[in-house]
Order: structure tokens, then C-alpha cells, then sequence
């Protein structure tokens, strides 16, 4: 019983956390998305996306995204995620791809504005506890900085030819 309590306090503190570092001045994002699928054991399970926050200030291109879990603990899970491209392709992915799997991120093909019929590409960072919020903001932002010198290296390597 008494874990239980425990298990509650820290779920509720992490949520108290966000409202007042994250979501404040954020706005929600107001759609039906699809939901976000991952690989467990080879087994695809879905997360269905309960809200979406447009961080600001401090947090600029960051989004909040709340997906409820497949299984019972925890209730929600809670990505933190930085758009990389607004228009995501096949070659963009490839070149993102080596430094989301040596850092454990994730990488998502995802449509924030469903009407528009844009795919943008972004990158997850999973929050769990207060400790590594600062850890992970500074990854992502860093990984944003090295694709977009990447994107640049291309570009001139294209010009050049």
C-alpha cells in the first residue's frame, strides 16, 4: 500500500513540475492525432496522443506530447520533442538516424498540423522523472544544431557538383 503512495506522490510531483516549468505560456495544440506506435519485442504497440503543447519562450520549436499508455503504469507517458524538418523525407530521416540510436532518442514522421497534410520529422526524448529535464532539453537542442549543420554540409556539397 505504502508503495503505491509512493509511486502516486512522484507521478503527481512530476506532473506539478511540468505545469509550472513547461506548460505555462505553452499553448495546446487543438487536433485528432494519429497515434504514436513503437516497437516492443517486435510487437508494434500504440500510444494514443492525449495532448500536445506548443512550448514558448526558453523552449522554442520544443512540443510536450502526453500519449496514454498500453499498459496500466504509468497512466500517460510524457515526450518532450523538437521538430528537426518541417517537411520530413526519406533522406532527412537517414541523416538523423545515427545520432538518435547512439543517444537513445527516438524519431518520428508526425503530422502536428493534420489539415495541411505536411509530415514534419521529429525527435523524442521520453520524460520520466524532474532529474534529467535539463539533460534532456540540452540533448535536443544540440542534436537539432548538428542535423541542421549536417542539412548544411549537404547543401554545399550539392552546390559544389
Amino acid at each position: 500500500m505504502n508503495s503505491k503512495n509512493v509511486i502516486s506522490n512522484d507521478e503527481k510531483n512530476f506532473n506539478s513540475y511540468l505545469k509550472r516549468e513547461l506548460l505555462t505560456g505553452a499553448k495546446r495544440l487543438k487536433n485528432k492525432y494519429p497515434p504514436i506506435s513503437e516497437s516492443i519485442k517486435g510487437v508494434p504497440k500504440s500510444l494514443k496522443i492525449k495532448k500536445i503543447y506548443k512550448l514558448k519562450e526558453n523552449y522554442k520549436n520544443f512540443y510536450l506530447i502526453i500519449a496514454k499508455n498500453y499498459s496500466k503504469k504509468p497512466r500517460y507517458r510524457h515526450f518532450l520533442a523538437i521538430l528537426l524538418a518541417s517537411q520530413s523525407s526519406d533522406l532527412l530521416v537517414s541523416l538523423a538516424k545515427g545520432f538518435s540510436k547512439e543517444h537513445n532518442l527516438k524519431l518520428i514522421q508526425f503530422s502536428i498540423y493534420p489539415q495541411h497534410f505536411r509530415v514534419s520529422l521529429f525527435s523524442l526524448k521520453e520524460l520520466n522523472t524532474t532529474d534529467n529535464f535539463s539533460e534532456s532539453i540540452n540533448l535536443l537542442k544540440e542534436f537539432r544544431n548538428k542535423y541542421r549543420k549536417e542539412l548544411d554540409n549537404l547543401k554545399n556539397l550539392i552546390k559544389n557538383v
